[in-house]
């Protein structure tokens, strides 16, 4: 009887590793968020397309002026989109509730080329940060899934490391 209690033991054992390995399969097969297309009014007067209509991966932060942690990170933002635009669209949005000329004001402080972005109407909060938590950051693959969301602060070795998870490694740099 001892013997046949524990291979019932050992084949409980099995069946729990082999579920949760299924399950592991499954949740890692689920296809990722596809986000509804937008075309959102940039400062500049450009219009900012998401997904990227050029078959770029599009990076999508979600910022307001009055967050000293989202202020902080739209330098080191800008620096991607100068180092990556070949390969990344970067697009930073403004929350609903910000009044257009703090974020006039923030952008020209902190002298930002980057696409930075109205969302007048929240389109773009209910897609990527319904509950108003910023900051909320998302890579966008060409198609406009998401493949990557970080709520809350990021520093540059952080967006380093994201991006090379999905093969937009550094560019190499020119030398002289």
């Amino acid at each position: 009887m001892l013997v046949s209690d524990n291979k019932l033991k050992y084949w409980m054992a099995a069946a729990v590793i082999l579920m949760l390995g299924v399950m592991a399969f499954v949740w890692f097969q689920t296809p990722q968020k596809l986000v509804a297309p937008l075309d959102l009014p940039g400062l500049s007067g450009e219009r900012i397309h998401i997904p990227d209509p050029q078959g770029r991966m599009t990076w999508v932060s979600m910022w307001s002026s009055s967050c000293a942690v989202c202020l902080k990170e739209l330098p080191e933002l800008d620096a991607l989109h100068h180092e990556y635009s070949e390969r990344l669209q970067v697009a930073a949005i403004a929350m609903p509730y910000d009044p257009p000329n703090t974020v006039v004001e923030a952008r020209d402080r902190l002298q930002l080329g980057l696409p930075v972005v109205l969302d007048m109407d929240g389109v773009a909060v209910r897609q990527f940060a319904p509950d108003l938590v910023v900051p909320a950051n998302h890579l966008l693959d060409p198609q406009g899934r998401i493949v990557h969301s970080v709520r809350g602060a990021l520093s540059r070795a952080d967006m380093l490391v994201i991006l090379g998870k999905y093969g937009l490694p550094p560019a190499l740099q020119q030398t002289p």
